[in-house]
């Protein structure tokens, strides 16, 4: 069994690499039978469609924990909880 804190540091990683999400702010990993359940919550850079944003990072996670865990996604839920303008700090 793979520790929960192995996707989170991977989904953590994936958002520094994804100029497009500006933060991760929380992150659910659930195992199940048939693979892990992840919910993931993120604030996005402005500017972006959230839509396309939201795909692409599903994406990501699926491919790079299958790969590096070989462990099976069952399903990924990700919402957006924000946006982030420059200057809002």
């Amino acid at each position: 069994m793979i520790s929960d804190t192995v996707f989170r540091q991977i989904i953590e990683y994936l958002s520094t690499k994804t100029p497009s999400i500006y933060r991760v702010i929380k992150i659910r990993v659930d195992n199940i039978e048939t693979g892990v359940y992840i919910y993931v919550e993120v604030i996005i850079e402005y500017g972006n469609n959230i839509f396309d944003v939201l795909k692409e990072f599903k994406d990501k996670i699926k491919k790079e924990i299958e790969k590096l865990t070989t462990m099976n996604v069952y399903q990924i839920d990700i919402t957006a909880k924000g946006v982030h303008m420059e200057g809002d700090e």
